[in-house]
Order: C-alpha cells, then structure tokens, then sequence
C-alpha cells in the first residue's frame, strides 16, 4: 500500500535534523512520498540556511516543503477568529518570503495536499476499481446465498419444501451430484449403486463353502441314515446343509440394508442443510421427519427381505431349473474315471459338494437381483413419493409458522453488514466514476 507522509517540522528546534524527518526516511528512504509541513514559522531565525529549506533546496523531499503559522495559545484563549490568523499568516510570509509566498501557509498547504491525494488516487485507480468490481461481486454473491428477508412465511415453507423434494429426487435420479460429509461429490444413485456393489454384491461374492463342507456333509449324511449305513443319501440332508448355507447369506442383506439406509439419511441431510440453512428450527424439523420415514421404509424393506429369506431356508427348491439343468453335468461328470476309484462314501460326498455350491450360487445371484429391486422399490422410490405429502402434513402448520421460520440471527447479521458493505462500494464506484 502507498502512503503519502506529511513530516512536521517544529521551527524552534532546528530543521535539518528534524527527529520527524529521521522517522519518514526509514520508511521512505528516497523521500519521494514525504511532505515536509513547518510549523511555527514565524519563530524560525531568518537565516540564510532556513530560507534555503523553505526554498526546498536544502531538504530533500519530493512533494514540497511548506511552511504555516501556528495560532498560539495566547490568541485561542483571547478568542481570535481563524480567518484573521490565516491573513496574518499570509501578511508575513509576503512580508519576509514575498518570492515563495505563494507556496506557503496553511490554504496552500490543504490545496496541496488534496492535489497530492488526487494525483495519488488517481495512480491507484485501475487497480481500485478492479477491487471494488471484485468486492461487489463477492457481496453481491453473500446477499444471493443468504437470500432476502422473508414477507410471506408460510409461502416461503411450502417452496423450500418442494426444492428441497425436488432436489432429492434429481440426486437421486443421477441428475445432480451433492458434497458428501467426506468431501466427496457424487449422485445419490451413484451412491446407492456402489453400496449394492460394495455390500451385497461383494460380500455375496466372497462367501463360498467352508473349508470343512466335506466333513459336514459326511456328519450329516450319518446323522440322516441312523445306526445303518446308507445306501442312498436321504433328500433331507441335502436340505438341511443347503439351509445352513442361505442362513449364512441373512448378514450380508442386513448389512447392504443399513448401508443404504445411512446412504439416503446422509442424503437428506446435505439437502437439508443446503436448502433449510437459514431457518435452524426448519432444518431440525424436517431432519426428524426425513429419519421417521427412513426408519418407517427400512422396516418394510427389512420385513421383506426377512420373509423372503425364510422362505428360501425353509424350502430347498431342488427342481429349480438351472439346478436341475446343471445336476445333471454334476452326476455325469461324478461318474468319470477318477471318481470311478474313489469309494462310493467319498463319491457321493464330493457330489454332493458340487450340488450344494451350485445351489448356493443360485441363491447368490437371486439375492444380488432381489435386495437392490427391493431397497429401491419398497425404500428409495418409496421415500419419495411420500416425502413431499408427509413435510407438508407435518409442517405447513400455521400455528407452527413463526418458529419455524425463525432466521438464524448470523444469518440476519452477514446480510445486513454485506448490505452496508455492498452500499458503501456502490458509492465508491460512484467516486470513481468522477475521478476517471
């Protein structure tokens, strides 16, 4: 930042080494913004050496040196008027300086020093108005993102609830992306895909028989024939292990489940708080509301789910087509040479092996299809359709109105300092205008 520095100078303590002159060099050591103002002139020795310093020969300083007349305290305390000061001032320095007069006194030194600050002002006036054009700008932006005062409450309540429906279903339609608490932009269908993907897609995937399967099914086949050997392995135990194996797949639903629930709950808030920002009591209300009916949709999702998941534990559909259609590769293929070695025990248990990893692989692929048709259906799409009606039945309440529409008083602080802040630049831009 330039500074114009007006250096004075007492008369009756020596010019040249002025402690005010020592102090402006540090800062301006080429004396080029320093103005030298002597003060008490009429007490200075008329000596060559101080008429070469009112002559500005003797001090450098680039913007001028003047010298004015101090009223003394005698002449404030006997009530002499300004105006006759300033001609006995003008009278002396005509009477001792005639050839500087001119530039002396205290009217020439406020024209200089306007002039000094025109000029100054002027230097600086491109990159003042770029500025003052950047600071109404970001003002300007403040105001829009604070919005206006509100006239209409109630109005104002049932728009904010339509955009904050409508922005939602755009997130979640893949139409607009919104900042996660991570950081992170993304869609919320996006983000309900990679949960399907991470969860229950992945998890599904990475569960297969267990190690000891083999030993299981030799167990169950013996618990199955009772104390004779058995020359035909019972359906029963087919059923019982290929049961142990979905009860295994209830975890991964439940857990793809709540990820989802956390997905659209997380949703809800960046919405809120984006579009319910300036009204706190809004904000916590609808938030309630928005986890009510999360919480509601889970429980359908969860229920369905649950049912549909005891079904394929209670019954073993072992005349599904794909498990009929590759049963029958798995029974030519336990009749080839290598397993013709094998004792009939070890054969049917390694059949029986393939069977059940078939099955579970059905089952697998059914549950990928059905949680994400199921979420979206009985969760996601529902959600929506009953957002907007239940914030309306449980908001749009007169009675209600005045609290929840109640602005943050930061809010009400930031538009009205942005109001004043963005007035004064108009009225510099104004001033400017003239100055260019």
């Amino acid at each position: 930042v330039k500074i114009i520095i007006s250096s004075g100078i007492n008369a009756e303590y020596g010019l040249a080494n002025s402690e005010a002159l020592k102090l402006a060099r540090q800062v301006d050591p080429d004396s080029r913004r320093t103005l030298a103002v002597i003060t008490k002139a009429d007490l200075m020795e008329r000596t060559t050496e101080n008429r070469l310093v009112l002559e500005g020969k003797s001090i450098p300083v680039k913007l001028g040196i003047i010298g004015v007349i101090n009223r003394s305290q005698v002449k404030i305390e006997e009530g002499q008027p300004i105006t006759q000061c300033l001609e006995e001032e003008e009278l002396f320095f005509k009477s001792n300086y005639n050839y500087i007069s001119g530039e002396m006194g205290t009217p020439y030194l406020t024209k200089r020093l306007c002039q000094i600050l025109l000029e100054h002002v002027k230097e600086c006036l491109p990159e003042l108005i770029i500025r003052i054009t950047e600071q109404k700008v970001i003002q300007q932006n403040i105001l829009d993102s604070l919005g206006t005062k509100v006239d209409d409450p109630f109005e104002m309540l049932i728009q904010l609830l339509y955009k904050f429906c409508q922005i939602f279903d755009k997130n979640i339609d893949g139409k607009e992306s919104i900042k996660l608490c991570n950081g992170k932009e993304i869609s919320g269908g996006r983000h309900l895909f990679q949960q399907f993907e991470n969860t229950i897609g992945s998890d599904l995937e990475h569960l297969v028989l267990p190690e000891d399967i083999e030993q299981q099914i030799e167990d169950e086949i013996m618990s199955s024939s009772g104390a004779k050997p058995a020359l035909f392995t019972p359906n029963v135990t087919f059923e019982n292990l290929a049961s142990n194996q979905v009860k295994i797949y209830v975890q991964p639903v439940k857990k793809a489940i709540k990820k989802c629930c956390e997905t659209i709950t997380e949703i809800t808030m960046v919405v809120s708080k984006n579009i319910f920002r300036r009204f706190p009591n809004l904000k916590r209300e609808a938030h309630h509301i928005c986890l009510s009916l999360i919480m509601s949709k889970t429980q359908a999702v969860e229920q369905f789910l649950d049912n549909y998941l005891k079904c394929e534990i209670s019954y073993i559909n072992t005349n599904h087509k794909l498990f009929t259609k590759d049963r029958k590769k798995i029974e030519e293929e336990n009749l080839d040479e290598d397993s013709q070695n094998l004792p009939f025990e070890k054969k049917n248990v390694k059949r029986i092996r393939a069977l059940l990893e078939l099955y579970s692989n059905i089952i697998k692929n059914q549950l990928m299809d059905v949680v994400p048709k199921t979420v979206m259906s009985f969760m996601v799409y529902s959600f929506k359709e009953d957002l907007h009606k239940e914030l309306i039945k449980r908001l749009a309440d007169k009675q209600k109105i005045g609290d929840l529409m109640k602005e943050d008083v930061f809010i009400e602080e930031k538009r009205e300092k942005a109001t004043r802040m963005l007035e004064a630049l108009e009225k510099a831009d104004a001033v400017t205008c003239l100055l260019d």
